[in-house]
């Protein structure tokens, strides 16, 4: 397909227009092959148990199993014969070595050693992830520009015209940096919030790097938030500086005093607003990338307009644990999949796993412009092949009112949805209309996804049997009693995480509003109150019975 690309000088977005091409999933076993390893390691001298293996890494037994067996041939893990624990091979000391003798710091007196921990960590707490010097724009974009010459598109952007304009890590990465001086020159500095009122499109995603460039906050607000939704967040997060465009800014209060940036368009744009693209063409890129500590916030995320007093949860660095846990595991993204998360990057599970997830992995983010249609959905399902969708359940009773019959042919592989439980017939539905299992997720802005019903490559003719799922890796769940006791099997009580034993839990307080964050903890900081009443099975898995209270779940639109 032809391409076009506008002059760089030029006060204009990049406009290619073009199809997506699939990219090699040769990798996927390999970053399996990883996690296994990591888990074995993790386990110690004990050794892990086959069943310990497949649950850490969300693995089916068969692909596990195939997989040590293919490590073990090549001396990198071993199986005891009395036992049958997996430990690291002996091969893997000798690769240490050498590694060793590049990599190995200078003699320092030894320190001590920290006592041994409670719980096995999972897979995915890497060590990029943690500490005090964490250089947040490099893990979500510019180390991806060494890949494929960065030329990989780290956005997709559909207009409502059909129009598709791609974004690469590479220029990401330069606009970024460039928008990054500007903020800077209105006073942005490290901690500070920077409020983004913006459309799905490429100045969203070149906004939000130029921010975490700078060591700032994200604060994403949804585009359909009345004035006064707008100004109540604004002043309450106390946002340094706003992102907008001339349609949206109608929304700012009037008596705002902050700096505000706007994208040009065909509106008068007031003489006390930055231009977008003309600042950004003429600033000269950010030279140096702030580095953040894994409890400081990357994004500040307000609960529904609905609420009486909207809540502010933040999302500390270390959560992108848990992000990457849920896209590898909970979505089974892969290399050659592509992915499309319908959720507005307004809320949090877009914010989580549409935008922050794939720039994470690398991966491509599709955004589509518009209020949600139909048609529109379909024609980006065929346009793009997408293989791997996460919807909404209202996007999912849409396909249904609109096609009853089920008679569009899609490159599906997988389909997920999060947000409320699906009756049976509409998830029979979905699945004969798309040919591919539904599979329910669920978690809060405040948690992420941390229950789900897992896609088994090796079983995708299996039906659900209408639960939840089962936790992800990382967390313990559990079902409280009124009185802050754990429920037997079959019992009825509350959805709760025991917060002692998921070290991928991270939520710590509402930034808002303290009496909130007690209820949230009100038998104490063991367990985490989700606020939804279930049951536990025999087999793990978690049924949801309704709420109990106020629970907030992780919409995908409202």
């Amino acid at each position: 397909m032809t391409t076009t690309k506008t002059d760089p000088t030029l006060n204009t977005p990049p406009t290619t227009t073009l199809s997506a091409s699939p990219l090699s999933g040769g990798t996927q076993s390999l970053e399996r092959a990883i996690a296994l390893l990591r888990a074995v390691a993790a386990a110690g001298e004990d050794g892990a148990r086959l069943a310990d293996l497949m649950s850490e890494v969300g693995l089916s037994k068969a692909t596990a199993h195939r997989l040590l067996m293919a490590l073990s041939r090549e001396g990198l893990i071993e199986q005891d014969n009395r036992s049958r624990r997996y430990h690291l091979g002996p091969d893997l000391d000798a690769l240490g070595q050498l590694a060793a003798a590049r990599h190995r710091p200078p003699p320092a007196p030894p320190l001590p050693q920290p006592p041994e921990a409670a719980v096995r960590p999972s897979a995915f707490l890497r060590p990029e992830y943690r500490g005090e010097s964490i250089a947040l724009a490099t893990l979500l974009c510019d180390r991806h520009v060494h890949n494929a010459g960065g030329a990989r598109a780290a956005l997709l952007h559909e207009s409502v015209a059909g129009q598709t304009t791609e974004l690469s890590f590479a220029r990401l990465a330069s606009d970024s940096a460039r928008f990054a001086s500007v903020l800077a020159g209105l006073g942005v500095t490290k901690g500070d919030r920077v409020a983004v009122l913006l459309p799905k499109g490429p100045e969203l995603l070149i906004a939000a790097m130029a921010i975490w460039r700078l060591g700032g906050v994200y604060m994403p607000l949804f585009t359909t938030y009345t004035a006064s939704a707008v100004a109540y967040r604004l002043a309450e997060s106390e946002a340094r500086a706003i992102v907008t465009n001339g349609f949206l800014r109608r929304k700012l209060p009037r008596d705002n005093a902050r700096p505000v940036v706007m994208v040009e368009g065909d509106e008068a744009i007031g003489p006390d607003a930055t231009l977008f693209w003309s600042a950004l063409h003429e600033a000269a890129p950010l030279d140096s990338v702030a580095c953040y500590h894994e409890s400081d916030p990357l994004a500040l995320i307000y609960t529904s307009e609905s609420e009486p007093t909207p809540l502010g949860v933040s999302l500390p660095v270390k959560a992108l644990s848990g992000i990457e846990q849920y896209m590898r595991i909970g979505l089974d993204l892969r290399d050659d999949d592509i992915y499309w998360n319908m959720a507005d990057p307004g809320w949090a599970y877009g914010a989580y796993y549409g935008l922050v997830g794939p720039l994470l992995l690398g991966r491509t983010t599709i955004f589509c412009d518009g209020p949600y249609d139909v048609r529109q959905g379909y024609r980006m399902l065929t346009k793009f092949g997408v293989t791997n969708l996460t919807a909404a359940p209202s996007q999912i009773r849409a396909w249904h009112g609109a096609d009853p019959a089920g008679s569009h042919q899609f490159a599906l592989r997988i389909l997920s949805v999060v947000g409320e439980p699906l009756p049976p017939d509409l998830i029979a539905w979905a699945n004969r209309t798309v040919r591919v299992p539904l599979l329910d997720q669920y978690g809060q802005r405040e948690t992420g996804i941390f229950i789900v019903n897992r896609y088994d490559p090796d079983g995708v003719n299996q039906t659900g049997d209408g639960s939840l799922g089962r936790p992800m890796p990382g967390f313990r769940v559990v079902v409280l009693d009124p009185d802050g006791r754990e429920a037997p099997v079959g019992g009825a009580g509350e959805i709760a995480i025991d917060v002692e034993k998921s070290p991928l839990f991270w939520f710590e307080s509402y930034a808002n509003d303290p009496d909130r964050t007690a209820r949230r903890f009100r038998h104490g900081r063991r367990y985490y109150l989700t606020g939804d009443w279930a049951f536990l099975d025999a087999e793990g898995n978690i049924h949801y019975r309704g709420r109990a209270s106020d629970a907030i779940l992780m919409q995908q639109g409202e």
